[in-house]
């Protein structure tokens, strides 16, 4: 399967491929970026460019760790997608997190029950 490399996974930033035969974006890794609010601003907008062509867009999300900038940045990314989907674009976002990380449960639990998101959570055995 081809994958488009957006971001190149660092030891703080999280890799952001894109597999364009599926309409499927992975967001995973590291989130403590030094700056935030550029990294997740890419991100914005590389979602806007996707969806002024395309209308189906499935987001996995699996992260170690994401510091609170990050956190509250991913919240708006997350609620932009709403948008999106009630706008008549179609996909699903999949929170997956590790059995024994119950930060990264609840987390993906909150955004889901916050943003209004229907984000399915995937606990890995």
């Amino acid at each position: 399967m081809e994958k488009k490399v957006i971001h190149e996974p660092l030891k703080n930033c999280p890799g952001i491929f894109f597999y364009p035969e599926n309409n499927y974006l992975e967001i995973k890794g590291r989130s403590i970026p030094e700056d935030p609010e550029m990294f997740y601003r890419c991100l914005d907008s590389w979602v806007s460019d996707y969806f002024s062509a395309n209308r189906t867009l499935n987001v996995k999300i699996q992260l170690e760790y994401i510091n609170s900038s990050s956190a509250r940045l991913m919240y708006e990314f997350l609620y932009k997608l709403k948008g999106f989907y009630h706008s008549g674009k179609q996909g699903k976002i999949k929170w997956i997190c590790e059995q024994d990380d119950d930060e990264m449960r609840e987390l993906g639990e909150n955004y889901r029950d916050s943003t209004g998101v229907p984000v399915e959570i995937e606990v890995l055995q």
